[in-house]
């Protein structure tokens, strides 16, 4: 035994000693993927998840939505991601919002959509000039629409029908007729860049809902005073007939039960840890057990009782370091699948990905499962390497 080849002879010998079993090692390394995976998913779709919700608030540029009568969370899903409505506003209720004096800015909107032919949905969305003060980061190119036959296209719609700024383009799912493209809007990342914007009186002439909205869309003069508006809007004359949703309370809300299910599949997650630490454990103590004989001739040649530790402790790591980078690859190659799966169940989703890929949680999670592996190896390798030589040579084979 020479020092400095000692550690590479170890894991020759470890990795040879994992190759002689493989359906246990395998068994071993595929519940430990399991258990990280699973993690790493969990922890991905939480921090896409926050992330996403707070970017969809900041773009939103409202405090406040107004809408029908209904479920607050498909109208907030309604709103951001562009579908239509099962009822309407009347258009007088403007004038009772905009008569709230905390109200800053009130944005009407009339969404309507159609399907197109290639399987998508076409979004069009009737509004105003107050819109512009509730979209900041918006970058123009080319004007908001003024006249009545002008448009404002989204940069992935500009982009599906080839338009242009100052182009005059048919468009089939508003009827016959040609209509000036006033401006395209730069790419913001929410699904509004597939949305084609019209005039308000335009839209609300085309889609046969005249003095009629969809939403509205209310920032404040003063944030801080949200619950003093809210009172506000509800008490007002047509308080009782739309529902006044502040958007902070609803991601709030949103947030509060993700966090209970996330303590929920935390604590799933923490028991298939535990289940795959304890396969772990019990693979490398029949490793030890299998060899005692081989291990007491190890201590023979001069090995250390620390060799011995070292070499069982080897052994594991491979084999969850495997089981990691499988589990940890697993989950971000279904990925897509997975989110798809939670953008069908989850009652609102922001358009950003859900999931998150950054190296530093696969790094983590891959690093988890070496830890994983150290503890569940860490008493039937302390124990192989207290067996003395003459005990494990007069020890039965198996024993």
């Amino acid at each position: 035994w020479r020092a400095d080849r000692m550690t590479l002879s170890l894991f020759s010998l470890a990795a040879r000693e994992t190759r002689r079993r493989p359906l246990r090692s395998a068994l071993t390394a595929v519940t430990v993927a399991l258990a990280v995976g699973s993690l790493a998913a969990l922890l991905a779709f939480v921090r896409g998840y926050q992330r996403g919700m707070a970017a969809e608030l900041d773009r939103l540029g409202a405090h406040i939505l107004v809408v029908p009568k209904g479920c607050p969370f498909d109208a907030a899903s309604i709103a951001l991601h562009g579908a239509n409505w099962p009822c309407y506003l009347p258009a007088r209720y403007l004038e009772e919002v905009r008569a709230v004096p905390l109200v800053g800015t009130a944005a009407p909107a009339l969404m309507c959509a159609f399907p197109a032919t290639n399987g998508t949905t076409e979004v069009f969305v009737g509004v105003t000039p107050e819109l512009l003060q509730l979209r900041p980061g918006w970058r123009i190119r080319g004007r908001f629409p003024e006249a009545g036959d002008e448009l404002l296209a989204g940069a992935e719609a500009a982009r599906r029908a080839g338009w242009q700024p100052g182009q005059t383009v048919r468009v089939p799912a508003l009827g016959v007729g040609t209509w000036r493209v006033a401006g395209v809007i730069e790419p913001t990342g929410a699904a509004e860049d597939g949305f084609t914007f019209l005039a308000l009186a335009s839209a609300q002439r085309l889609f046969g809902h005249e003095r009629e909205l969809t939403h509205l869309l209310v920032r404040l003069r003063q944030p801080d005073e949200l619950d003093q508006a809210v009172r506000d809007l509800r008490g007002c004359n047509a308080g009782m007939d739309m529902n006044v949703v502040p958007l902070t309370h609803l991601f709030r809300t949103l947030q509060g039960l993700l966090h209970s299910t996330r303590l929920w599949l935390l604590c799933v997650a923490a028991l298939a840890l535990l289940v795959a630490a304890a396969g772990v454990g019990n693979a490398v103590l029949l490793a030890a057990s299998e060899r005692t004989r081989e291990l007491g001739m190890f201590r023979a040649l001069g090995a250390s009782r620390a060799d011995v530790f070292l070499l069982l402790w080897l052994e594991a790591l491979q084999v969850c370091f495997a089981g990691g980078v499988v589990g940890t690859g697993v989950a971000l190659l279904c990925g897509g699948q997975l989110e798809a799966w939670l953008r069908s169940r989850l009652p609102f989703t922001p358009s950003d990905p859900l999931i998150r890929s950054e190296a530093w949680l696969w790094l983590a999670c891959v690093a988890g499962a070496l830890l994983l592996g150290s503890l569940g190896s860490l008493v039937p390798a302390w124990r192989a390497s207290r067996l003395a030589p003459m005990i494990a040579f007069r020890t039965p084979k198996g024993t």
